[in-house]
């Protein structure tokens, strides 16, 4: 007697599962490493990124020179302020006067002795 042939052997689930999951992490790796375009999208975001701060930077700097031009418009200049009241420095169009200390005092004299009393009288 023949014995009947053996019946074909089924793939079992669990291996048909890891097998059919590494295709398809390897097909789809090789697709978004060919494609482009999820590089481009990341290096979009970083260059609006980085121009979203370029933009902040140049608002405060904005904000800075709209004061400095209302300072000047008020002819409020700090620097030239503590130039001329601080350290003692004029512009080359001033016209300096200087005078003998105590000679703008208002407080004048009082020795009782008129102006050449250091002088003999012949």
């Amino acid at each position: 007697m023949r014995q009947p042939p053996a019946p074909p052997k089924t793939p079992r689930p669990i291996t048909a599962f890891f097998l059919s999951l590494a295709g398809s992490a390897v097909v789809l790796t090789m697709l978004v490493a060919s494609d482009g375009r999820v590089l481009e999208l990341k290096k979009a975001r970083e260059d609006a990124r980085q121009l979203d701060l370029a933009i902040t930077r140049l608002r405060r700097q904005n904000r800075q020179l709209r004061a400095a031009v209302e300072a000047a418009r008020r002819h409020e200049f700090p620097a030239e302020k503590v130039a001329r009241e601080e350290m003692h420095l004029v512009h080359p169009e001033d016209l300096v006067l200087l005078y003998p200390p105590g000679s703008l005092s208002e407080k004048k004299k009082e020795t009782g002795a008129s102006p050449d009393s250091g002088t003999s009288k012949r």
